[in-house]
């Protein structure tokens, strides 16, 4: 339960915000296909996987290993 709660930083908490937001809104329209989706994004938020935990950026380095 410790490690869910360190190394959070701004893309978590607005994975963790966006999901619930989603799905508070998916109950209160009664729109229940909706909920999986939100649910998925708290996922990612808690436990860290996809682009959550930062598995998605693209490295901005270039490598200059061109010969002359």
């Amino acid at each position: 339960m410790k490690t869910l709660f360190q190394n959070w930083n701004l893309r978590r908490t607005f994975y963790l915000i966006g999901g619930v937001f989603f799905v508070l809104v998916a109950v209160n329209d009664r729109v229940w296909w909706m909920i999986p989706f939100g649910l998925y994004f708290v996922a990612m938020a808690v436990f860290q996987f996809g682009c959550a935990s930062g598995n998605c950026e693209i490295p901005t380095e270039k490598n200059n290993s061109e010969s002359t």
